[in-house]
């Protein structure tokens, strides 16, 4: 399989990209969900739990620039046949899947006081950083005020959007699977060609 798309299909890089990124961010909902379902989220033994999450979600941020980039300098596979407002509706679709794997990462960065370990390294909470430094002192923003409203923005686009977009998604690509029987589905399969 290329690495490179083509106009039938997706290469192995964007196979990538997508994949990973979907893992994580649904492995990162499973985790957060047992948290909230099963756990005391303000006891200590919660913490190891949503580092993975904080793991997880460092991740789809940091693979979402590069697939970005890959995705504007890469050729796209030709659209299946459809009308011109499917394809308008399925573009911005994309665009809000975009808009989660920005929006949902960074707000869960920027709203956590506490360090993510990795293992080898741990990333810093935001409020560690010299960029919240420099909000506290040349905006006077503390800490106090400053995580409520963007946790509340995770939270909600969390709890009632990503859900939805994302089932969105997923029926689409089933649609078109199994009613409209055309490619859309197997050209993003690993390991799979659409061809």
């Amino acid at each position: 399989m290329p690495w490179t798309n083509t106009k039938l299909e997706f290469g192995a890089l964007a196979k990538f990209f997508h994949w990973s990124s979907a893992a994580a961010f649904i492995v990162a909902y499973a985790v957060v969900y047992y948290v909230i379902w099963f756990m005391d989220d303000m006891a200590p033994e919660a913490l190891p739990v949503l580092n993975v999450h904080w793991v997880l979600g460092i991740i789809v941020g940091f693979l979402v620039l590069p697939r970005l980039l890959w995705r504007f300098t890469n050729v796209q596979p030709d659209p299946p046949h459809g009308s011109r407002v499917e394809h308008v509706l399925a573009h911005v679709a994309h665009g809000g899947l975009y808009a989660l794997l920005i929006v949902m990462p960074l707000t869960g960065y920027i709203g956590t006081d506490a360090a993510t370990d990795f293992g080898l390294f741990k990333v810093p909470s935001f409020r560690e950083t010299a960029v919240f430094g420099w909000i506290e002192s040349g905006l006077g923003i503390d800490w106090d005020r400053f995580e409520p409203p963007v946790d509340a923005i995770h939270h909600f686009v969390g709890k009632w959007i990503a859900w939805t977009v994302v089932a969105l998604h997923v029926a689409a690509a089933l649609f078109h699977h199994l009613v409209r029987r055309d490619n859309v589905l197997t050209r993003m399969l690993p390991g799979r060609s659409a061809a």
